[in-house]
C-alpha cells in the first residue's frame, strides 16, 4: 500500500512540476501566431507567468486590422483536464456602441474533462448576463442572454435579431 501511495504522490508531483515549468509564454506567443492567418491580432499586451497560470494585462484586440476591444486583464489556467480563461474589463471599440453596450465586466470560459468537446462561457456586462456553449464537434454556438434594462431600452434592434423565450431571455444559435 505504501508503494502505491508513493507512486501516486510522485506522479502528481511530476505533473505538477510539468505544469509549473511549462513555457506558457512561448505557448501563448505560438497561439498568437496561429491567430494571425485569420486576421486576429492581440497587441500591446503585458504577459506575466504566474507558475500555474498566465496573465495578460492591457491587451488590445484587432480583428481584420480594426481595433475591436481593449482587455484589462485575462488569466489562462491550463491543467489539461480542466482549462479556464477569466477575462476582466473588456471595453468594446466605439464603432460597436450602436449595436451593443461597450463594457463587459467579466467573462469566464471553461473546458473540462466532463465535456471535452464543449466550451462553456458566462459573461456579465452592461448588456446583462449571457451564457454560451460552443460545440466544437457540431461547430455551433448557443447563446442565452438575460438583457439588462439598458439593453432592453437602447439596443432593441440588436435584440430583435435574437429569439425571445417565454421567460424573457433571448437566444442565438450560430453554425461556423
Amino acid at each position: 500500500m505504501k508503494k502505491i501511495a508513493l507512486f501516486f504522490f510522485y506522479t502528481l508531483l511530476f505533473f505538477g512540476a510539468l505544469l509549473f515549468f511549462t513555457p506558457k509564454e512561448s505557448l501563448y506567443y505560438y497561439a498568437e501566431e496561429q491567430l494571425k492567418p485569420v486576421d486576429v491580432v492581440i497587441a500591446y499586451e503585458e504577459v506575466i507567468d504566474h507558475g500555474f497560470s498566465l496573465e495578460l494585462r492591457h491587451a488590445q484586440l484587432y480583428v481584420q486590422k480594426i481595433k475591436s476591444a481593449e482587455i484589462g486583464s485575462a488569466s489562462f489556467t491550463l491543467f489539461g483536464l480542466y482549462n479556464a480563461v477569466s477575462i476582466d474589463s473588456v471595453v468594446l471599440d466605439k464603432t460597436f456602441e450602436a449595436f451593443f453596450p461597450p463594457l463587459i465586466q467579466h467573462i469566464d470560459i471553461v473546458q473540462s474533462l466532463v465535456a471535452p468537446l464543449d466550451l462553456t462561457a458566462e459573461a456579465v456586462g452592461d448588456f446583462g448576463e449571457a451564457e454560451a456553449t460552443v460545440h466544437l464537434l457540431d461547430r455551433s454556438v448557443d447563446v442565452i442572454v438575460k438583457p439588462s434594462k439598458l439593453m432592453l431600452s437602447r439596443y432593441k434592434s440588436t435584440l430583435r435579431q435574437l429569439k425571445k423565450s417565454k421567460e424573457g431571455d433571448y437566444s442565438y444559435e450560430y453554425k461556423f
